[in-house]
């Protein structure tokens, strides 16, 4: 009893000094029932195995846990009111690791001595783009398991089948990079139209012989997904990306899972595993995304537009095109596209003739088959006559806008939607001064507006 409440007084110095560290180096256990939380940075050179109870990580600053020996705990929550768990060692959980808020954070350089492992009948909760881990996981057991692998703000699970041996164990990471640095996307096994240039899985068999079915999830942080039954489970095999087939689907385009198979509806395992990523049999999903950037700024008398590719697959040509209003668009220039290239290319245009005022310009991206894509819409003004224009700041805004009309007093405004509908009634005038005048749009929809005042006009965007 005395060693029990040696370290419960201990943990509780602990937890008032908010940049201490626990340091174990003899036989810390939690027994069944416990609750301990930890607030700062622990180091175990001991033993803390066969743990019961639950272990809290708790606190606003980021946490460390590192040591020479593996950190075993029963059930391990996370509920830091900010920042995340660094893991510099390996942490078993052999019951249930709780996310409430907080990541857990592993370096992937370091996947055989860094990770989060869980054992045989080991699970999770709460998993989210916010709470995940970024990093390295492990799973020892007979069970299927969706790894809770993610990369900075977004989860992107991994998944396995069962098992044949509860001693066997996979370990797996998820990067939110284009693989091509790596495993070259231009190495393609016959069959493959194209790999995700967004994200790549690494899943291997780190103990035992099982051979399991591998399912990936894609979401809104995928590439173009738009033909699901296309989808494959592609592999690297050291030379080029190969096919685990396609066993069935799940979701939609926009989010959703394939595992390993044939048909779009047999399941079958994978014997062999390194990294995977999503591919497709045709050029209906376009998984790499192509486009870095665009952007639209006055140059003296016109309007330049860059733009730049990291990777083009079938793609055919560009169009620019142009509006005053954000509905009605002219197609304006027409510049031809690489076809297929897996290096950065930059792209520049000029509008010699831009409109007077504010207009919106936008990329589309056609393939050779036909199928388009849109840029984002960049917002740009154009006029010789300052001294008549109005100015709305700042622009795009949530909230608050400001209306300057620099050569005359405002005496009445107008705001309109993009279909020409008044939507005053949504809008709240803050202050009026001569010249000057500030509305609340927060009540208005996402969207483009135009504004007109003293037969000026112009316009703004509503986030």
């Amino acid at each position: 009893m005395k060693s029990v409440l040696n370290i419960f007084f201990a943990l509780l110095l602990y937890a008032a000094c908010a940049h201490g560290q626990l340091r174990n180096e003899g036989n810390l256990r939690m027994h069944s029932g416990s609750d301990v939380g930890i607030f700062g940075d622990f180091s175990n050179e001991g033993s803390f195995t066969n743990n019961l109870g639950t272990l809290h990580i708790v606190g606003s600053s980021l946490q460390t846990f590192n040591g020479t020996n593996t950190i075993h705990t029963n059930n391990l929550t996370i509920d830091k009111s900010n920042n995340s768990l660094k893991l510099d060692n390996v942490l078993q959980i052999g019951g249930v690791l709780t996310f409430n808020n907080g990541s857990i954070i592993t370096d992937e350089a370091d996947i055989s001595t860094e990770f989060v492992e869980f054992l045989d009948d080991a699970t999770y909760t709460g998993a989210s783009d916010a709470n995940h881990v970024d990093g390295v996981v492990r799973k020892t057991g007979n069970d299927a398991f969706d790894f809770p692998t993610g990369d900075s703000s977004t989860l992107r699970t991994i998944s396995i089948s069962a098992p044949g041996a509860i001693t066997d164990h996979f370990t797996a990471f998820f990067s939110a990079t284009d693989p091509d640095g790596s495993y070259s996307r231009s190495s393609l096994e016959s069959g493959i139209d194209n790999v995700s240039a967004c994200e790549y899985w690494v899943l291997n068999r780190t103990g035992g012989s099982s051979n399991v079915e591998v399912t990936l999830a894609w979401g809104s942080n995928s590439c173009d997904v738009n033909i699901i039954c296309d989808l494959l489970v592609s592999r690297w095999d050291g030379n080029q990306w190969t096919s685990e087939g396609n066993g069935g689907v799940t979701g939609t385009t926009a989010s959703g899972t394939v595992v390993s198979g044939m048909n779009c509806s047999n399941p079958a395992p994978v014997p062999n595993f390194s990294p995977f990523t999503l591919g497709s049999i045709s050029n209906g999903n376009l998984l790499p995304i192509s486009l870095v950037s665009f952007d639209a700024n006055v140059c003296h008398k016109s309007v330049c537009l860059k733009w730049q590719t990291n990777s083009e697959i079938h793609n055919d040509f560009f169009t620019l095109e142009k509006s005053v209003d954000g509905v009605n668009w002219e197609a304006f220039r027409e510049v031809e596209g690489a076809g297929n290239s897996q290096i950065v290319l930059n792209y520049s245009a000029i509008d010699h003739n831009p409109f007077s005022g504010y207009s919106y310009y936008r990329l589309k991206q056609t393939d050779f088959d036909g199928h388009f894509e849109y840029s984002r819409i960049h917002l740009v003004y154009f006029d010789t006559k300052d001294e008549q224009r109005l100015i709305v700041y700042p622009n795009p805004s949530k909230d608050i806008i400001n209306l300057q009309g620099l050569s005359a007093e405002i005496n009445h405004v107008k705001i309109f939607n993009s279909i020409g509908r008044e939507v005053n009634l949504d809008v709240k005038f803050i202050q009026r001064s001569g010249s000057n005048v500030q509305l609340d749009i927060s009540l208005l929809h996402p969207g483009i507006y135009h504004v007109k005042t003293n037969k000026k006009y112009s316009s703004f965007v509503k986030q």
